[in-house]
């Protein structure tokens, strides 16, 4: 931490302080605990304060790296020239938190906590709620270095990521490297696998960079729909030798309908939805399951019905052959499905005939080479 309280009562910040080794002599206090702290005056870390050995806090005192303090005081400095009127670790007593940075902007409070190490899923949610409960919205950014770039367009997202996103209005992820002074923004999340997402992904220099912009504003996405056909691409070439219970499961049932291996699943189950992200299986698993639904129907020449396919998307989810990354409304699951099949009707797979209700317009193609079905994938999703 970066802030204390000195022997006569008064705030004291460490940052642009000098390395004086006079602080040593000189005694600070922790705003919540009283508990007195010390003077860490090291090469290694920014100078900063920390509570003494075996002394508790009656709040989650996280240790701060030299990637995190530094982070903490570049952003500090940044939301300075953004005459966000910035306090440095403030200590809210109403629920007993202290986040990072406290600003206002467009005349809105916002908490800045800029998160480096791994967090409890409950004490993530714990901050949240008790700075929206005060009226001040979290403003969470992640450590850049928790992020790893798998492909381009490409993130290894966890669950641990996933609750960032999904504690943000527009489901974004915004993450800061102190080394590179960039600001990442990381927005259209679709995941391919489990863990692995396509997105939309901004890199905004620090002193470039809007809060106002950055904090309340849509971004402005742009998805290279070449690399996710090259991610098609790669799991087709791919030797599926370990895969989970449920692609294993919609791998049986594709051969005994369709007498179809998992490399040659068609186009058809790999359609980028954005909405998809409600669903923890992979794209072709949850797509999957509903293109059979669909397509017997239409080997039959029987309507599909909108309904019909968002129940039978509830049944599996039921029967556990499709999972969820987190609980979702009804309403929300259907804007998933419904995105997926108008995306099947603008590629001309599907036509509409009545409201939300469909016929197979073109034949499922029964595609023997896999060259042949690496050009029908790069057909579909040309820009």
């Amino acid at each position: 931490m970066f802030s204390a309280v000195t022997e006569d009562g008064e705030m004291f910040h460490l940052l642009g302080a000098r390395q004086s080794r006079k602080l040593k002599q000189r005694r600070f206090f922790c705003p919540v605990c009283g508990g007195e702290l010390a003077v860490k005056l090291g090469l290694q870390k920014a100078p900063h304060f920390a509570h003494r050995q075996n002394k508790s806090c009656s709040i989650d005192i996280e240790p701060e790296s030299a990637y995190h303090l530094e982070g903490k005081r570049q952003l500090y400095v940044w939301l300075q020239t953004q005459q966000a009127s910035p306090a440095l670790e403030p200590y809210i007593k109403n629920i007993n938190q202290r986040p990072d940075i406290m600003a206002k902007i467009k005349g809105r409070m916002l908490a800045v906590e800029y998160q480096c190490a791994t967090i409890a899923p409950e004490v993530f949610q714990k901050r949240t709620a008790g700075f929206k409960q005060e009226g001040i919205i979290p403003q969470w950014i992640m450590g850049h270095s928790r992020l790893k770039r798998t492909a381009p367009s490409f993130y290894q997202l966890s669950a641990f990521h996933w609750q960032f996103i999904y504690a943000h209005p527009r489901r974004e992820l915004l993450s800061y490297c102190p080394e590179t002074r960039l600001f990442h923004r990381i927005s259209s999340i679709i995941p391919f696998y489990t863990n692995n997402s396509f997105c939309s992904i901004q890199t905004i220099p620090i002193h470039q960079a809007s809060a106002e912009n950055l904090f309340f504003n849509e971004p402005e996405p742009s998805l290279h729909y070449d690399h996710w056909t090259k991610a098609i691409h790669r799991f087709r070439h791919k030797p599926h030798q370990f895969i989970s219970e449920e692609t294993n499961r919609l791998r049986l049932l594709f051969y005994e309908k369709r007498r179809t291996p998992l490399s040659f699943l068609p186009t058809e189950v790999f359609i980028p939805v954005i909405k998809g992200a409600v669903f923890k299986s992979p794209v072709f698993v949850w797509q999957g399951f509903l293109y059979l639904f669909m397509t017997d129907l239409g080997y039959k020449r029987a309507p599909i019905r909108f309904s019909a396919v968002l129940q039978q998307c509830k049944l599996h989810i039921y029967k556990k052959n499709i999972s969820l990354r987190y609980e979702c409304s009804e309403e929300c699951l259907s804007e998933a499905v419904k995105q997926y099949i108008d995306f099947l009707c603008k590629k001309g797979f599907l036509r509409e005939t009545q409201k939300e209700v469909y016929v197979l317009s073109q034949p499922a193609e029964d595609v023997r080479s896999l060259q042949d079905l690496i050009e029908r994938d790069r057909a579909c999703f040309i820009e």
